[in-house]
């Protein structure tokens, strides 16, 4: 068996560690000697898997951009009780969290996640970077841009199409299409503002 190490060591890099099979190593970074220390230690375990247990989409996003490059292997994390449809399609370095559910043909990318008892139903694309909170719920044949964030308890109905850099707030409910950079709240979801640093 590889050995697994879990960049980074707060709440989602355990919850990463409750779902796997064997004890991970914990890697905590500092963003000043990061570059070092995730080229020392990939070049040093060239066969281990690794996962990144790091929330936050900005930064997830940055570590997951730099194991790749340096040839990790970043294996998807599927919970044991979680359920992926046999024809579904999950991107390295995805997360799929305790009692979702990745309906067939489901198509989701690189590094991204869905945490507890959320639905990503059939047909549906999750770009790469993508976050889904708990207990958020996507109807058939969604399609979402990179680096979208859904808040709790968030749904989007069928057929919806999202840009990248879309922020889904806690509790809204998505009836129609969403450009890229919104941040959209409410039922039914209404535009709240642009999100910082979107062009």
């Amino acid at each position: 068996m590889a050995e697994v190490f879990i960049i980074g060591a707060g709440g989602h890099a355990r919850v990463i560690a409750s779902m796997l099979s064997v004890e991970p190593h914990f890697v905590t970074l500092d963003p000043q000697t990061e570059d070092r220390i995730l080229g020392e230690l990939v070049a040093a375990n060239a066969a281990a898997e690794y996962y990144i247990g790091i929330g936050t989409n900005s930064h997830r996003r940055r570590i997951a951009d730099k194991l790749r490059a340096l040839g990790a292997r970043l294996p998807p994390c599927v919970a044991p009780n979680a359920f992926v449809a046999r024809d579904a399609q999950l991107g390295d370095a995805t997360v799929i969290c305790l009692g979702s559910q990745i309906g067939s043909r489901a198509a989701l990318g690189f590094a991204c996640i869905v945490n507890t008892l959320s639905s990503v139903d059939h047909d549906c694309a999750l770009g790469d970077y993508t976050q889904v909170t708990a207990g958020v719920t996507f109807g058939g044949t969604v399609v979402v841009g990179t680096n979208g964030f859904f808040g709790v308890k968030s749904a989007v109905i069928p057929n919806r199409r999202l840009g990248n850099d879309v922020v889904v707030m806690a509790g809204a409910i998505v009836t129609s299409d969403i450009p890229d950079g919104l941040m959209v709240g409410g039922n039914p979801a209404q535009i709240v503002r642009r999100v910082q640093g979107s062009p």
